[in-house]
């Protein structure tokens, strides 16, 4: 039971100027006391006031003996065993608190439902907004307030929001990397009122917040997280989501950890690619990424400038950029000539250098060196790598730190201190450069990754801004008939289905449907040679079970195809011309957030490479092109085909998910495999519609 509060209703909960921590304890590792020295480490905000019989200070803080004998608090922080959490909760609500932070739960049973469903109601009648149960708490860096039993290093307030269904994430936010700096972190815990999706609202409602990072493992308010992205596209500020569950065996564990289970990751993948979401595949991406995206300036215009001191980091460094598509920054002819007057060699015309070059003094140059190149016009940002965690006896690593600070107070573009590995152990020189506000990151490859995530968000703002002068208008009589079509079947077999589609503005093969041989000769004649011949008999994976039979030339060979068929699988048939092109599948799946479309590799290796990407319907030619260039097949195609067929796919896709939009009361499933892309144009070859089998008045 989830309720919707604004920022300003959740000030008394993340933002309070007193708390009450009921369950209370003066014994180190019990989280009563935790959150007592938490709420302490960030700063004087407000009054705290422990809650329990047992003792008279805890910290240096008197104790009240209940609730209802100390001063009312904004916030109640309930640290007690599960069976007090009811009771206590609404004393807390009978008190007039203004926010609940509950700390613990039942363990997972088939009790715990019940119980969860009662705790929400007490919240909701009450209108108080509730953290929890079962969280780790809150780090409000912008407001100083911790009320968490996760001890957060008491740094001051950064760009980045942490937004966890992990609670190890969460607490890895608060105790992990001193050089991380945050602007809210919390753990959802069970979200009985307060959701994911009110947390990245309160979190996009700082100043101080640049990024957001989620971690999800499931989606329990629906609407509310879609609004949440939307707004977080809206102001520009990017979201960067971890989550798991791509596999049977993790969906089963994530059942068994968290007795919940994240849904369908096809789905989630589309809605997070129609907001820009950017999906991180590992830990060490997602950390990297909100480091990179939670500097204070997003990348110019341009490619990517880098210097390091290593050829053979150099090298390394040009492999990733190739393997993560990242644009290099390529210089002007100005700046190619101040770089060879400083450096003694011929000028590069690309923005990467190794300035360990010649003679031992190079690297006195280094200031210089990233100031050039951060004043050229193609330089969207620039990485200065070196070992910045070495020894203090080696001292090479100071004057590269240094250039980078001197660079950031001289450019108004982002620079990066980055490391060649994550294997770094001294980290002093490290915070000075954060405290400095000189974004650093680990590791060259995890680094250029993540410089990748921050180009696709560069361009997703750029089509953001552009996407209210798309639109793909559907004729409403052909809608109507579509819809009136698939009220009365369960499922419309390759004929029909082409037939839709066309009526809709699709373009598809000519298509004879025939249930005899005569019918089937007369068809292809109509046609043209060659044909294919297949079963319409309704069977899946047709091609595996001899029920498609291709380039047919004469009557001869359609005849003795038809007979085959016909005997094996059943008499009817449909007969088409043959073309060719290369082969794309396009698919419609339903979902919770709405229709979803997916893109791969069409014929038989649709089954047999794991190439596909998912878009949330409606999507525009541009999220489409977007989308494919992850995708194996369209390298090939963008390789061989002209930007023409290129252009006409992305348009014919993205009026399958205009159709399955309009249509997605009616039309539950869609899958046209292969869609056949040439320099001629592209064209549906077979398709599949499933229906949800229902009638229903169409108006």
């Amino acid at each position: 039971m989830t309720t919707r509060f604004s920022s300003t209703e959740l000030s008394g909960l993340f933002a309070p100027r007193s708390v009450a921590v009921l369950g209370a304890s003066s014994r180190e590792g019990r989280p009563g006391h935790f959150v007592i020295q938490a709420l302490q480490m960030m700063g004087p905000r407000g009054f705290v006031y422990p809650i329990t019989p047992r003792y008279e200070e805890i910290l240096g803080l008197p104790c009240f003996e209940n609730l209802a004998s100390a001063p009312t608090a904004d916030l109640v922080v309930i640290a007690s065993s599960s069976d007090r959490i009811e009771a206590e909760l609404e004393e807390a609500a009978a008190q007039g608190a203004r926010g609940a932070l509950v700390l613990g739960a039942p363990i997972p049973d088939e009790r715990r439902d019940a119980w969860l469903l009662r705790v929400a109601e007490i919240a909701h009648a009450a209108n108080l907004p509730l953290l929890g149960p079962d969280t780790l708490g809150f780090v409000n860096f912008h407001q100083r307030v911790a009320a968490t039993w996760a001890l957060p290093e008491p740094a001051a307030a950064g760009g980045i929001a942490i937004v966890s269904q992990s609670g190890t994430v969460y607490w890895e936010a608060n105790t992990n990397d001193p050089r991380l700096r945050f602007s809210f972190n919390a753990h959802s815990g069970l979200e009985a009122t307060i959701s994911m999706a009110d947390l990245i609202r309160y979190s996009l409602d700082l100043p101080s917040t640049r990024v957001v990072g989620l971690y999800v493992e499931t989606i329990r308010d629906v609407d509310g997280f879609v609004e949440a992205l939307e707004l977080a596209a809206d102001r520009g500020v990017p979201v960067v989501a971890l989550y798991a569950g791509r596999t049977e065996q993790a969906r089963a564990q994530m059942m068994t950890h968290a007795g919940r289970l994240a849904g369908d990751r096809a789905a989630l993948e589309g809605l997070c690619r129609h907001y820009g979401v950017v999906r991180a595949d590992s830990p060490d991406d997602w950390w990297t990424t909100l480091s990179l995206l939670g500097a204070d300036r997003p990348l110019a215009e341009g490619g990517l400038a880098a210097v390091m001191d290593s050829g053979g980091g150099l090298a390394m460094f040009l492999d990733y950029a190739q393997e993560f598509n990242v644009p290099l920054a390529q210089l002007s002819d100005s700046t190619t000539v101040q770089l060879a007057e400083m450096m003694g060699v011929e000028g590069p015309k690309v923005g990467t250098i190794d300035f360990w070059i010649g003679d031992a003094d190079r690297h006195s140059n280094t200031r210089n060196l990233l100031r050039v190149l951060a004043d050229d016009p193609g330089t969207a940002a620039l990485m200065a790598f070196t070992t910045y965690g070495e020894s203090q006896r080696a001292g090479f690593a100071p004057n590269v730190a240094d250039a980078c600070r001197r660079a950031h107070a001289q450019t108004t573009k982002p620079i990066f201190a980055t490391t060649y590995t994550s294997r770094q152990v001294n980290p002093t020189l490290m915070l000075k450069l954060v405290d400095d506000g000189v974004a650093l990151l680990d590791g060259m490859r995890t680094s250029m990754q993540a410089m990748r995530h921050a180009f696709d968000v560069r361009e997703f703002r750029t089509r953001w801004t552009l996407r209210s002068g798309w639109s793909t208008e559907l004729e409403e009589e052909a809608l109507r008939g579509a819809s009136q079509l698939l009220c009365s079947s369960d499922q419309l077999l390759e004929a029909e289905a082409l037939s839709l589609l066309e009526a809709l503005g699709v373009p598809v093969v000519p298509t004879r449907r025939a249930a005899n041989e005569d019918e089937a000769l007369v068809a292809a004649s109509a046609v043209g040679f060659p044909v294919v011949v297949k079963t319409d008999e309704g069977i899946t994976h047709k091609a595996a079970r001899g029920g498609v039979r291709l380039g047919l030339r004469d009557d001869v060979a359609v005849r003795e195809a038809y007979r085959s068929m016909a005997a094996s699988l059943g008499p009817r048939v449909v007969v088409a011309p043959m073309r060719s092109g290369l082969e794309v599948a396009l698919g419609i799946v339903p979902s919770e957030f709405g229709p979803v479309l997916m893109m791969s590799a069409g014929g038989v290796l649709i089954e047999m490479l794991a190439d596909h990407c998912y878009l949330l319907a409606p999507a525009s030619p541009d999220e489409v092109a977007a989308a494919l260039a992850e995708l194996t097949v369209w390298r090939v195609a963008t390789a061989t085909l002209s930007e023409q067929a290129l252009t006409s796919f992305c348009e014919v896709a993205s009026q399958i998910s205009r159709i399955a939009y309009e249509l997605r009361d009616v039309m539950k499933e869609l899958d046209i495999n292969p869609v056949l892309v040439s320099d001629e144009g592209c064209v549906a070859i077979d398709a599949l519609i499933g229906t949800y089998g229902v009638t229903k008045e169409v108006t």
